[in-house]
């Protein structure tokens, strides 16, 4: 039998992160009914960590990876928010 491991009371969200040069897909652990924005705003960390994050390319050379886990640095992003408050991607058509 598979032992379980306890983990921290912990709200998991699903969320997309935007950088200067990429996207990322991945998982935060919030305090219960913590908000994302709150978390990122703490003035008591300096990085977040993200698990399960799959990283694409937004720009130039194109590359992706997955990994586990990885601790972001919050003064690199330029955007954040849950995954649920996706509505839908529009490409943008060149004029």
């Amino acid at each position: 039998m598979e032992r379980e491991i306890d983990k921290p009371d912990r709200d998991e969200i699903s969320v997309i992160i935007y950088l200067g040069n990429c996207k990322i897909k991945g998982k935060m652990f919030l305090p219960p009914g913590g908000r994302v924005s709150d978390f990122v705003n703490s003035p008591v960390r300096q990085f977040i960590p993200v698990t399960d994050a799959e990283i694409d390319s937004i720009s130039g050379a194109k590359w992706s990876y997955r990994v586990r886990f990885l601790n972001l640095n919050k003064n690199e992003i330029v955007t954040i928010f849950p995954e649920s408050a996706f509505i839908e991607a529009k490409k943008s058509e060149n004029v």
